[in-house]
């Protein structure tokens, strides 16, 4: 086969037409968090689902924010399999800097394009036509095969999968889940096909921070250090500046293990040494021909990134109170009194000068990768690539996947896609920035692989 032609997976027409369609107009139905209003969604797959004939719970949450659930019961009391996704997408910023409307579902050059179309509509209707096409062909599983697409993922999951545990556990529960979080081929070159799948995720410990100051007129400033902008202002630059240190944890010990590395004994001991991972990383970008600092650090340090800045409501009013937002992620076994030494280190004497109040305290989960679900995802992946492996690795965002951890659920981020004509750079920027889009091949990648892994339930 002609490696520039893309791979179907034994797909049909008919079928890659209905599921491309699918996903198109899941983009078109724009549920932006904030607000989410995932209703919407819910209700299209619940009526795309009734005219196959299958029941399906469509569950609000609270006004707007809809989930749909349904099951395809087993034969025996074999072991269960949850095919989740989420509804919800982020902003769409900067709309101009798109090639095409974040909501278009626009279908051109072998891809899909819009906002969700990576993260996650493309599982959602992957998955969809998975579940329907069991429906369709007759399939019997011995286990329980659910099929959940909810709310709110991308602001915890508190109207999603976190209230339906909360509130609606026998809807949602099953052994296993397969979700987002990873599945990408891995960018480095290798003897054989290198997948990652997350086992583990960094905790969210999302924070306000503010600064007080002298409120005034904007033509009689006083001096400005004692303005609430300016301290903030630098606030922000000293945390922007630091450099965190590295850390290296038993889970990317694991990950560093099972690539196929060039020069396994020195590579590997290059990547598992604390004073040796910038030199990894710096022969990584010459070897790989691009900067992939930000695919590797955040696996290895603990991040606190500034997202949002409120200051003044007026153009000649000086504001006496400026708040940011700061995206914290933390590694396994780091907590907020840990992110507090952290902030008090960076910002020194200016720590005084600092209001902090908790958003969100959400630790990461972890499913050990020695398990019979681990092994059954690998199987199905080698079925469709030849000498494939899973790589465990852990994600530096966070999925629905820890709110079915921490019910001893054993869950796993895999959705399988290729780099195709993007650069792994390129390709980590897609999901939340511009001109997001997938590729056919990896719609059709995901399907088959959902399809196929479900017939071994």
């Amino acid at each position: 086969m002609d490696n520039n032609q893309p791979e179907y997976y034994g797909i049909d027409e008919d079928l890659m037409k209905e599921t491309i369609e699918v996903l198109q107009e899941l983009i078109r139905i724009d549920t932006t968090n904030p607000p989410g209003n995932e209703i919407k969604a819910a209700e299209w797959i619940y009526n795309f689902l009734s005219n196959e004939g299958i029941e399906a719970d469509v569950i609000e949450s609270a006004p707007g924010r809809g989930n749909i659930i349904s099951r395809l019961k087993g034969t025996e009391a074999g072991s269960s399999l949850l095919l989740l996704s989420h509804l919800d997408v982020v902003p769409s910023q900067d709309v101009e800097k798109w090639e095409f409307p974040p909501f278009s579902g626009e279908l051109k050059d072998g891809y899909i394009w819009g906002r969700g179309a990576l993260d996650t509509k493309c599982a959602t209707a992957a998955q969809l036509m998975t579940y329907i096409g069991l429906f369709r062909e007759g399939v019997k599983p011995k286990g329980d095969i659910v099929f959940g697409a909810t709310a709110d993922e991308e602001s915890g999951g508190h109207f999603g999968a976190g209230w339906l545990i909360k509130n609606k556990f026998e809807l949602i529960k099953t052994d296993d889940v397969i979700t987002e979080g990873g599945g990408e081929l891995f960018p480095i070159k290798t003897e054989t096909p290198n997948y990652t799948i997350q086992i583990s995720e960094k905790g969210i410990f999302w924070t306000r921070i503010k600064t007080r100051g002298a409120a005034g007129h904007g033509s009689m400033p006083g001096p400005s250090k004692d303005m609430a902008i300016v301290k903030m202002m630098k606030i922000i630059d000293k945390i922007t500046k630091y450099k965190p240190p590295i850390i290296i944890q038993d889970i990317f010990k694991e990950t560093v293990k099972a690539i196929d590395l060039p020069v396994p004994v020195i590579t590997k001991r290059i990547f598992t040494s604390k004073r040796l991972m910038s030199l990894g990383v710096w022969l990584a970008n010459k070897a790989m021909k691009e900067d992939i600092n930000q695919l590797i650090y955040p696996l290895v340090q603990n991040k606190i990134t500034p997202t949002v800045l409120r200051a003044g409501q007026k153009e000649n009013n000086i504001p006496g109170l400026c708040e940011a937002t700061l995206d914290v992620r933390l590694l396994p076994g780091f907590d907020r009194d840990d992110l507090y030494k952290i902030l008090q280190k960076i910002l020194g004497k200016l720590y005084k000068e600092v209001e902090f109040e908790p958003i969100l305290d959400q630790p990461g989960g972890l499913t050990p990768s020695k398990t019979d679900f681990y092994q059954k995802i690998e199987e199905t992946l080698r079925q469709l690539e030849p000498g494939a492996k899973l790589v465990p690795v852990l994600s530096p965002g966070s999925t629905d996947m820890l709110h079915f951890r921490d019910k001893g659920i054993k869950a796993y981020g895999f959705v399988p896609m290729k780099l195709g004509r993007l650069s792994a750079k390129e390709f980590a920027s897609l999901a939340h920035g511009y001109n997001e889009r997938i590729s056919v091949e990896n719609l059709m990648f995901e399907t088959r692989f959902f399809y196929d892994l479900s017939l071994k339930y």
